[in-house]
């Protein structure tokens, strides 16, 4: 098997490896959106009727304060629903990170590294992944970094690192992330 058609069997195999955690994602967000708007309707209608209130007992001055503090607290109200589902992304995380799927995913993960930095690479990681990492063949500097799951490596003179964590991940892809939960993709 020549080496062309290996890498292009390893990016076919992490290509669907992508799209496997994609569609998980989708259901996951399916089923996220669906609270979020649930929770957010409940919320919103709560502060109207709290608005109501407030300016029958005021005049305009009160109104206009009232219809800012509205907008605000459903700012609130969708900024914490936001930080909540957020904090139910990372326990389906580190679900998937203990699930079967994620131990077949680890070595694709490490290809993929060593790929982009150059061949020989160390990996920091968890300490549940270090024997599969090295299974993988990688070097393991550190099994003790506190991450959800994935790892970070660097290359094998230590100039260049690629962060792999779902940490950082979640972070890069921060602003998608949240435009998926409001559903506005």
């Amino acid at each position: 098997m020549g080496t062309e058609t290996l890498l292009k069997e390893v990016e076919e195999k992490r290509k669907a490896a992508l799209k496997q955690l994609e569609d998980e994602y989708g259901s996951k967000t399916a089923e996220v959106r669906k609270r979020t708007q649930d929770e957010r309707n409940h919320i919103l209608e709560a502060s109207k009727a709290e608005a109501a209130s407030l300016s029958q007992k005021e005049q305009a001055r009160i109104t206009g304060a009232a219809t800012l503090q509205v907008k605000k607290m459903g700012f609130d109200a969708t900024e914490k629903m936001l930080e909540s589902n957020i904090s139910a992304l990372r326990q389906i995380l580190a679900e998937f990170a203990e699930s079967k799927e994620y131990s077949q995913l680890l070595p694709r993960l490490v290809q993929y590294a060593s790929k982009r930095l150059g061949g020989n690479i160390g990996v920091r990681c968890r300490s549940a992944d270090a024997q599969a990492i090295k299974k993988a063949g990688a070097r393991v500097i550190s099994a003790d970094l506190p991450t959800i799951g994935g790892f970070k490596a660097e290359s094998e003179d230590g100039n260049f690192e690629l962060d792999l964590t779902f940490e950082e991940m979640l972070r890069t892809h921060d602003e998608k992330v949240r435009a998926s939960i409001m559903g506005k993709e």
